[in-house]
């Protein structure tokens, strides 16, 4: 979508989210490798770097790191934030916007769960929904 928008020079920017345990796959690194190649700043990819994915914490199950170096590597322009401050979400996003001949990436540091005392960095939370007396709770957490 953004190598399309910049061949018909639509000016349209493409925001792409993905978790850091997708980061273990090989076309993930392809679609990084394309990007810069092709010179996408229209392209922002933003990481939910919280690391934990379904079978357990990303850098044990295979590791991703160094992140910000990696993307370098490929020719990223890299942001790092913490990404429940959305002050810095919103400086990020913006800062993005002004970044030419390369992509950018914004590595969000995440808690899984957070703000929930029972779901805080629990991979068990990855992929199931919670029980309704659960939801109840979070959601009284969550409250305060």
């Amino acid at each position: 979508m953004a190598l399309a928008s910049k061949l018909n020079h639509e000016g349209v920017r493409v925001y792409c989210i993905c978790g850091d345990g997708e980061l273990q796959e090989g076309q993930i690194w392809e679609a990084a490798m394309s990007s810069s190649h092709y010179k996408l700043d229209n392209l922002c990819l933003i990481v939910d770097n919280n690391n934990l994915q379904i079978d357990g914490s990303v850098d044990e199950v295979m590791s991703i790191y160094p992140l910000d170096e990696k993307f370098k590597s490929f020719g990223f322009e890299v942001i790092k934030i913490d990404g429940h401050d959305i002050n810095q979400i919103i400086n990020a996003l913006n800062k993005a916007k002004t970044v030419k001949e390369k992509p950018t990436v914004i590595i969000a540091k995440t808690v899984k769960g957070k703000g929930v005392s029972f779901m805080e960095n629990i991979a068990d939370w990855h992929g199931k929904a919670p029980k309704e007396e659960e939801y109840k709770l979070a959601m009284e957490e969550l409250s305060k």
